[in-house]
């Protein structure tokens, strides 16, 4: 097992071992890009409006932004490789492509030497070399699975619809009657179908998504004043006060 955290990168290998939940399984959404490798375990991942059931050797990759959670067994061992990292370190043209397609990408069992690696390099190299190496590793890892994503259960025409309107629409006025309007649904039916399926108020997910639209707007180099009005935020300190709440442990300071 280890942790590495260095620059842009906050690499981990983890075991939980059966136990209480903690808190990172909730469902959460978070300003950069994560990928997990199932070791073993007995996991339902659910991101946005899809969701698996992994096996041994299952990838996940969640792009900033996306709501997601899993549902953990710990009456058995959970293990796993997880990475995190920000939007800029990805090629755009390899952004784009995984931003297309299914979040999970299965049967890698082959690519447990892969990671298996890690744990050595983590042994021998200092970290200089490892942000090197793993960068390298991360990135060629990325490129493989432009061409592996899989299909996956999702959470109905209704919801995948929803979610894809809101995010097209972020920097527009939304409300649960516009979007009644929009889809002729009744506003109990939306609420109800929303929380049922992604575990949380459609109206909190819109905020969430907005804050961390908003950030990664600023951090692309639009003006802060522009970027929290734009996501309908009346001033730049009252969409900071939202993102902290949000996002406590940001490893990207916004403030003045």
């Amino acid at each position: 097992m280890f942790s590495f955290v260095n620059k842009e990168i906050d690499f981990a290998h983890k075991l939980d071992k059966p136990s209480s939940p903690t808190e990172e399984y909730y469902k959460h959404i978070h300003p950069f890009n994560e990928i997990l490798f199932l070791v073993r375990g007995n996991v339902d991942y659910t991101v946005e409006s899809e969701t698996l059931h992994l096996t041994e050797g299952d990838i996940v990759f969640i792009p900033s932004g996306k709501y997601h959670f899993a549902t953990i067994d710990l009456s058995v061992p959970y293990e796993r490789y997880v990475c995190k990292f920000p939007d800029t370190f990805v090629p755009e043209f390899i952004k784009k492509k995984m931003l297309t397609s299914s979040p999970f990408f299965c049967g890698n069992s082959n690519l447990y030497v892969l990671f298996s690696q890690f744990d050595n390099y983590f042994k021998n190299y200092t970290d200089e070399e490892l942000h090197i190496m793993f960068s390298s590793e991360i990135r060629k890892l990325m490129v493989m699975l432009c061409h592996n994503a899989q299909s996956a259960k999702k959470h109905g025409d209704f919801i995948e619809q929803l979610i894809r309107y809101i995010d097209n629409n972020l920097s527009n006025h939304i409300s649960v009657e516009s979007l009644c309007e929009e889809f002729h649904y009744s506003k109990s039916f939306i609420n109800n179908e929303f929380k049922k399926h992604m575990k949380i108020p459609i109206m909190q997910y819109i905020r969430s998504k907005r804050i961390i639209t908003a950030y990664q707007m600023i951090l692309s180099g639009m003006k802060k004043n522009e970027a929290a009005e734009m996501f309908g935020f009346k001033t730049y300190s009252t969409f900071y006060r939202s993102y902290v709440k949000l996002i406590k442990n940001s490893t990207t300071d916004i403030s003045d």
